[in-house]
């Protein structure tokens, strides 16, 4: 517990720019809860979330962190103590997913609205339009909002890469429908927007959104434990042994039943 003032502290001051702090713990939800409530975070807690432990081999009593890039990158690993703030302002520096929050030429001002609003096409619309201008300045404003929903756009597509590569169609999906909006006016949005509309037309897409969704349903019901959550598990193994879903399934299995 060593660790929560400074986390608290980060989240606090980085939080609107892109810097999301989780902390996991294999401590009982019910144990969680009570700390919780005498000792309130500004920052998310998952308690013995399935695999989680596994994944990042957590020694007891050894606090560890990891620090994932929006690229999906591990940008950092080690004690959570060692995160200094100049480490998190240089992770930051170029996020793309951050609000803009320095001051730019009121000639971006439009630009800026609509970025820190989650709307980035119009935004690199609104850049585009100055970054031809013969003043300096207001082009070099222009041309950092352009590069941040640029860069944004290549990341996202990066990850639509990594989504179609695994089989997950339904975040896949919801990916294109999120970015058709967020990057309206862009062609990007209008390829999302068409790409999302076959992949729903397809029967693998209706096959693994019917397996996430049992799957959901299972993982979201506090009381399925023991015996009757490995009945459950193998209902989506059985049903949708090809899917993500179906594969995230046996690891759940596989990990609750060590737990038993």
């Amino acid at each position: 517990m060593a660790g929560v003032p400074l986390l608290k502290e980060l989240s606090e001051k980085y939080r609107e720019r892109g810097f999301e702090v989780i902390a996991s713990t294999n401590e009982d939800p019910a144990k969680v809860d009570e700390w919780l409530g005498k000792n309130p975070l500004n920052y998310g807690v998952v308690s013995k979330a399935p695999g989680v432990s596994a994944y990042v081999k957590m020694g007891q009593g050894v606090p560890r962190g990891w620090v994932i890039s929006a690229d999906g990158k591990i940008a950092f690993t080690g004690k959570p103590a060692d995160i200094t703030g100049a480490m998190v302002e240089t992770w930051l520096k170029d996020c793309p997913a951050s609000k803009i929050e320095r001051q730019l030429n009121r000639e971006l001002a439009a630009a800026v609205k609509h970025y820190n609003a989650g709307k980035y096409g119009k935004a690199l619309l609104e850049a585009m339009k100055h970054e031809s201008s013969e003043n300096d300045r207001v082009a070099a404003d222009a041309k950092f909002v352009a590069d941040k929903v640029r860069k944004a756009i290549d990341w996202r597509k990066e990850e639509a890469t990594r989504l179609r590569e695994a089989g997950r169609l339904s975040a896949l999906v919801t990916l294109f429908e999120q970015d058709s909006k967020a990057y309206d006016g862009l062609g990007y949005a209008d390829e999302c927007a068409a790409e999302a509309k076959v992949l729903k037309a397809t029967p693998e897409y209706k096959t693994c959104k019917a397996a996430d969704e049992m799957l959901a349903r299972i993982t979201s019901t506090k009381d399925l434990k023991g015996d009757a959550l490995l009945r459950e598990l193998d209902r989506v193994i059985e049903k949708y042994p090809d899917t993500p879903a179906g594969r995230d399934a046996a690891a759940l299995k596989s990990k609750a039943a060590k737990g038993n």
